[in-house]
């Protein structure tokens, strides 16, 4: 048996943020992940891009009727895998997707990014994360997708992002690798790019710097509580008793949650890339070809087309399809793509709320348990400023943004039966 006075549970780009924010603060903290090194789960392969001009949420009007045509696709950019368990999911999804909700969520999740990538720079200043500023091209093969594009810039406007809108003919001046013609694009100069795994472990090295203890390997079985508090976890390593818990296990969250009563509405939202090895005249600038919703980053010796949100629950499986889509989409619109052959493919779990929205904060049935899961596609970019709001929060401190449309208790009653004898509950890889 081992004591710390706070576990954290999860190696991912939550999970180490946290852990470094919290050992900087002069917490003694110990990382628990369950793969074999840190970064092993969902950040090993996010498409890099630290965009708050993408930090809409997963529920908006546009995205509900475009998930019902797209599902009935093979090869779509959405997928859903039908089961019970999935239903109470979609109920609160379709509830979200409101005109008002998806203004107050949009306007939340882009004020959180500006923030995290302030501090993204700062952690590149100090602690050696590389970041790259080359700014984010949206690109548009119809006009109605770039009128559409054009109502998104006056409201991000509107928020302080800059952009500049740019006709085919200027698009392709700016970023000569993609393949005429274009209806137009958006272009958005101060967003930032990166390796995410690349960051996990710097980020993690950092943190061990400070004093944290990470241990990979350790896979997380259960949470033991008393009362309104938990008081430890068991793991494949022997039993540890915690002083408190922050849960940032991603899409596997709501198996550990469970064990405690506590019912987090997270579905495994699974995403797919392919790595190519880098060429002379490969896009220079991250490039979202947004009618394919597949994004194209350049990263070191590397071009990464990543893309595909699938609700298959906790299936690692790999849709050759949808492979297929991200691949066939990426030689229509990028030069060079076309018959050359993909160095890594990779899918993984990013952990999904059905209104879109992280869920950070302390849940009220506990004193000493923080929860920061349900980033979905925003985990890389919001990785630094959850970390330093979790931080806050363990010392008892208020953070400086508004958090109650991130509350854990915000989906009504969190109380769920535990079970005896149930399957084991892994924690982030």
């Amino acid at each position: 048996m081992s004591r710390a006075d706070v576990v954290v549970v999860g190696g991912g780009a939550i999970g180490v943020a946290c852990a470094f924010e919290l050992a900087r603060a002069g917490a003694e903290v110990t990382l628990l992940e369950a793969g074999a090194a840190l970064g092993a789960g969902c950040s090993a392969g996010s498409a890099g891009l630290l965009c708050p001009s993408h930090a809409a949420p997963l529920a908006t009007r546009a995205a509900l009727r475009q998930g019902i045509r797209w599902s009935l696709s093979r090869d779509s950019p959405f997928a859903l895998v039908p089961r019970p368990s999935l239903l109470p999911w979609i109920a609160r999804f379709v509830a979200a997707c409101t005109a008002e909700r998806e203004h107050a969520a949009t306007s939340t999740l882009r004020t959180l990014s500006v923030a995290s990538l302030a501090l993204h720079e700062q952690l590149a200043a100090e602690v050696g994360t590389r970041i790259a500023r080359h700014g984010t091209l949206n690109v548009y093969q119809t006009r109605a997708g770039l009128e559409r594009a054009a109502r998104e810039r006056l409201d991000h406007a509107r928020a302080g992002l800059r952009s500049e809108a740019l006709d085919g003919g200027e698009a392709l001046a700016l970023e000569p690798a993609l393949i005429a013609p274009l209806a137009g694009a958006i272009y958005y100069p101060d967003e930032l790019s990166g390796d995410p795994l690349d960051f996990v472990r710097r980020l993690g090295a950092a943190a061990q710097e400070a004093g944290a203890t990470i241990r990979c390997g350790s896979e997380v079985l259960s949470l033991r509580r008393a009362g309104r508090r938990v008081t430890g976890l068991e793991t494949t390593e022997g039993r540890i008793d915690a002083g408190s818990c922050v849960l940032a296990a991603g899409a596997w969250s709501p198996r550990l949650a469970r064990g405690l009563g506590l019912s987090i509405p997270v579905q495994g939202g699974k995403g797919y890339h392919l790595d190519y090895p880098a060429a002379a005249a490969d896009p220079r600038v991250p490039v979202f070809l947004r009618e394919a919703h597949v994004v194209v980053t350049p990263l070191p010796g590397r071009l990464r087309l990543a893309g595909t949100l699938a609700l298959t629950g906790l299936d690692l499986s790999v849709d050759r399809r949808r492979l297929d889509g991200i691949e066939r989409a990426g030689a229509q619109r990028i030069r060079g793509l076309a018959g050359r052959p993909a160095v890594a493919i990779w899918r993984g779990l990013r952990p999904c709320a059905p209104d879109g929205l992280p869920i950070v904060g302390r849940p009220g049935r506990y004193d000493n348990l923080l929860l920061a899961t349900g980033h979905a596609m925003l985990g890389f970019t919001l990785a630094p400023l959850t970390g330093r709001i979790i931080a806050e929060l363990a010392r008892g401190g208020k953070p400086e943004h508004e958090l109650a449309l991130l509350h854990p208790d915000r989906f009504g009653s969190a109380a769920v039966p535990t079970r005896r004898g149930s399957r084991r509950a892994r924690s982030a890889r």
